[in-house]
């Protein structure tokens, strides 16, 4: 294929992915504002600033836009939590953390499509029903695999994996219902706090992981003394 021709076809694709993803966020945020029944293709054609007939360029029904979500939010996060399951150069530690940053800067830049897919997996058509519970599910295994590594490995402490894995999950997913993408900085910082939350929940302090049960000890020890005067 002629390098103009594949230049033009890419810049078409990037185009299309443009307008889909603004169509999306329209969507979602009427669907947010009047819900699911009472918005109408038109509505969402007026607020993209198109016609009726343009946007039937790009779905040819409301119910389109639920399986462009579940393609969107779940398939691509769990596709993406593969990939870094699998990766060798990470340690359990740094997986986990990408994980959640992944996590929450999805709920943070798209926090409508997160609200409106999870408000509306009872009337997802098919395959996408189907095909939305399997990734939730690969999302959480992906997750349990992590941890149950960094148990291993001895970085992280013994624990529950599946019940520490929807627990992160859980504190990702709720930043969607308060959080909103329009200042960087405070983006920055939530994904930043979040992560620190979910170190203190499975890490082993430095401390102890290098000096196992003795190195323990002697914090307990150290604990005892300063509360000593205070007796």
């Amino acid at each position: 294929m002629p390098t103009a021709e594949k230049t033009s076809k890419g810049a078409t694709s990037k185009r299309r992915e443009l307008i889909v993803s603004e169509v999306l966020d329209a969507a979602t945020e009427l669907f947010v504002q009047k819900g699911y029944d009472a918005t109408s293709l038109q509505d969402i054609a007026d607020a993209v600033g198109v016609s009726r007939p343009a946007l039937y360029h790009y779905l040819s029904s409301k119910e389109d836009l639920l399986v462009m979500l579940v393609e969107g939010v779940s398939q691509s996060l769990a596709d993406v939590l593969s990939e870094l399951r699998e990766r060798p150069d990470l340690e359990p530690a740094e997986k986990i953390s990408r994980v959640t940053e992944q996590l929450v800067r999805q709920r943070v830049q798209h926090p409508g499509r997160f609200l409106i897919l999870d408000r509306s997996e009872s009337v997802l058509p098919e395959p996408a029903r189907t095909d939305h519970a399997e990734a939730k599910r690969r999302i959480l295994r992906e997750v349990v695999t992590i941890i149950d590594e960094g148990v291993r490995a001895g970085v992280f402490v013994p624990t529950d994996s599946r019940t520490a894995a929807l627990s992160l999950i859980g504190m990702c997913n709720w930043v969607a219902w308060w959080a909103r993408p329009d200042d960087a900085a405070r983006v920055e910082a939530i994904v930043a706090t979040v992560d620190s939350l979910v170190g203190r929940m499975l890490c082993i302090p430095a401390q102890e992981a290098a000096g196992g049960a003795p190195g323990l000890v002697q914090e307990i020890r150290d604990r005892l003394d300063r509360l000593e005067p205070l007796l």
